[in-house]
């Protein structure tokens, strides 16, 4: 999914949620960065399983963080894909994006050895085109 951005802005931050209310503080992180950087913002979303509709109690949460997004001025799209580290960076590609913004994982050492990380393998696919990835604590 590629999205169209005004002609001439430069900084183009994209905003990875999962479904919980302490994204909240990414998608205004991500509206203060392109405020400072007179740039725009995204915020996207990865269904790994395409099966967004099957927890309504997550599936208010995405619409809460989407419509919070859009009143400041961002964009939002559901990404589908099963390694979601790949599709995060096929998107930042496609829309020639120049800073993530994610949070910090709340998994334990196990869960990560179990399931896998997001982030390490996110920033290694992207650093090769110079895209900033910002960790928020």
């Amino acid at each position: 999914m590629v999205l169209s951005y005004e002609p001439g802005v430069k900084s183009r931050i994209m905003v990875c949620v999962t479904p919980q209310k302490s994204c909240r503080r990414l998608v205004e992180r991500g509206a203060e960065r392109a405020k400072e950087t007179n740039g725009e913002f995204c915020v996207v979303y990865v269904n790994k399983n395409n099966d967004i509709y099957k927890d309504l109690k997550e599936h208010k949460i995405l619409v809460e963080l989407f419509e919070m997004a859009q009143k400041l001025g961002g964009r939002v799209s559901i990404l589908v894909g099963r390694k979601i580290s790949d599709t995060l960076a096929e998107f930042a590609d496609e829309n020639d994006i120049t800073e993530i913004i994610v949070g910090k994982s709340l998994r334990s050492a196990f869960e990560v050895l179990l399931h896998g990380d997001v982030i390490n393998p996110l920033i290694k696919r992207v650093e090769e085109k110079n895209i900033i990835v910002e960790v928020i604590e």
